[in-house]
């Protein structure tokens, strides 16, 4: 339900550990239109993980990561900050029913 799902993300941005920041669909098409997750593994390497349509990809090699972070970074700097952000939720749920 978009409701508690908004609201979720709501209580998310209270929390220190998690900051929630929205990409308007005014950006149009970002640099980084699919899913990536990066990990730091217990000996200090760095890794992504990645989803698309079709398939998940785990990947290693160090310069595919500095590249998906630097996309990764190019779409955050598009994004509302944190604090414009939660008002961008909070506005969104007064409009939901």
């Amino acid at each position: 339900e978009w409701r508690g799902q908004l609201e979720h993300l709501q209580d998310a941005c209270d929390c220190p550990n998690i900051t929630v920041q929205v990409l308007p669909f005014s950006v149009g098409p970002h640099p980084l239109m699919n899913t990536v997750m990066f990990l730091r593994m217990p000996d200090g390497s760095p890794m992504a993980y990645t989803e698309n349509e079709l398939r998940g990809e785990l990947i290693e090699e160090y310069g595919s990561v500095e590249f998906l972070q630097r996309l990764y970074d190019a779409t955050r700097d598009l994004a509302f900050p944190p604090a414009e952000s939660r008002k961008f939720i909070m506005r969104i749920l007064e409009e939901v029913p």
